[in-house]
């Protein structure tokens, strides 16, 4: 399983386990019910600031959306393969993720 596919069953399962249907996940994170089915369906490439907004909203750390096997270079790339903006943003906010990351559950790791 590559690690949007990962991503998007882990968005479902949290999303389910709340008991909570896709319009409402997309009203409370200002998104469109649409934007949610595309997410969890593996079609929509998804940034790290959308998944710290799920994280919080589901109750979920950060890590649980992602693949524990997986390694930080695949990451990345994928990371930075969906997100639209220019190279150094994206760099920057792979950056901000992993310092953001070490910073929050360093004792936990």
């Amino acid at each position: 399983m590559d690690i949007q596919n990962f991503i998007s069953k882990k968005i479902r399962e949290a999303r389910e386990e709340k008991g909570i249907t896709q319009k409402e996940l997309a009203d409370a994170l200002g998104y469109s019910p649409m934007g949610i089915s595309h997410f969890e369906r593996g079609m929509r490439g998804i940034k790290m600031s959308d998944i710290e907004k799920l994280a919080k909203y589901l109750g979920k750390k950060m890590f649980y959306f992602l693949p524990p096997e997986e390694k930080e270079e695949k990451i990345e790339t994928t990371f930075l393969r969906n997100d639209d903006s220019n190279d150094s943003k994206k760099q920057a906010s792979f950056d901000a993720f992993n310092k953001y990351i070490e910073e929050k559950y360093k004792n936990k790791l």
